[in-house]
């Protein structure tokens, strides 16, 4: 790690990063851009980290971060490249694995393309400290899959009552396909910390209620113009963001979310990759193939 960084590492597990998944309950909610901004935070905060773009069939990190990718996880399924020929690298170093945009076949991956994918994932990954995996919207299995293999589950959500009802059917979903009961929540562009908890709150006590599962407010990021304007100009990873009411409020989930992760371990974070990939659902999918 960089000089100056707090985040204590020695509990990480020695063959893999830290994973720290990025949802959502439906699209349009900032979810990639969250993703990203979480990443150079962590590179400012010192940790090597790499984004995997797991917004199958419709992937765009490397768009709203001002790159193009030559290669896509297609050319890696139908063998035509390496994993490690397609990783991008991006502002502070960031390293990107670009999905694919417009491609059917990334959208509906069977179930042995999704493990033969996290495998070449995991051996790339593994001389990073952080991943993101900026996971798609919705609760298609590629979503749940990728969700599931996760430390930390961040759900982005904003104050629209249908982005609610979204964030709270993947929460459902996670819960009983995975046993998942324990879920951090960004209230995007929200009008103030205050609307930003409230929202928090009436999503936290349904989800207590119906599904007795604890939900953790990670931060509110405000809406904020000048992101909004930089997203359309293709400069969201651009170093002046971090100086914006939105970027200062991304840099402080980041930095509460790793110190979170680093001293207080979930049994998901103690398990190998191996287990990771294949929860019991899983298997018995496996199986029955």
């Amino acid at each position: 790690m960089r000089k100056g960084s707090s985040l204590n590492l020695e509990g990480k597990p020695a063959d893999r990063p830290w994973i720290i998944s990025i949802a959502s309950g439906k699209g349009g909610v900032g979810k990639t851009l969250t993703t990203v901004n979480m990443a150079l935070a962590a590179r400012r905060l010192g940790l090597s980290t790499m984004i995997l773009d797991g917004d199958f069939g419709l992937a765009n990190v490397d768009v709203v971060m001002g790159m193009r990718a030559r290669y896509n996880l297609v050319d890696v399924l139908e063998s035509r490249c390496e994993l490690k020929d397609i990783i991008l690298e991006g502002p502070l170093g960031v390293r990107i694995i670009p999905g694919g945009s417009g491609l059917a076949q990334l959208a509906d991956l069977k179930l042995v393309q999704r493990v033969q994918l996290l495998d070449k994932i995991a051996e790339v990954s593994k001389p990073y400290q952080l991943l993101l995996i900026d996971s798609g919207a919705g609760i298609s299995s590629n979503v749940l899959h990728l969700n599931s293999i996760a430390d930390e589950i961040m759900v982005v959500t904003t104050p629209e009552p249908h982005a609610l009802t979204d964030a709270y059917a993947f929460l459902k979903v996670m819960h009983e396909n995975y046993g998942r009961k324990n879920f951090n929540i960004i209230v995007n562009q929200a009008i103030s910390e205050g609307q930003g908890l409230k929202i928090y709150q009436r999503v936290a006590d349904v989800a207590r209620r119906f599904l007795e599962i604890d939900l953790h407010l990670a931060g509110t990021v405000p809406k904020d113009a000048l992101v909004e304007r930089s997203v359309m100009m293709q400069r969201a990873a651009d170093e002046h963001i971090t100086h914006t009411r939105s970027g200062q409020a991304w840099n402080e989930i980041t930095r509460k979310t790793l110190e979170r992760l680093t001293e207080y371990r979930e049994p998901s974070g103690k398990r190998g990759w191996q287990d990771l990939m294949f929860p019991q659902q899983t298997l018995r999918s496996v199986n029955a193939i």
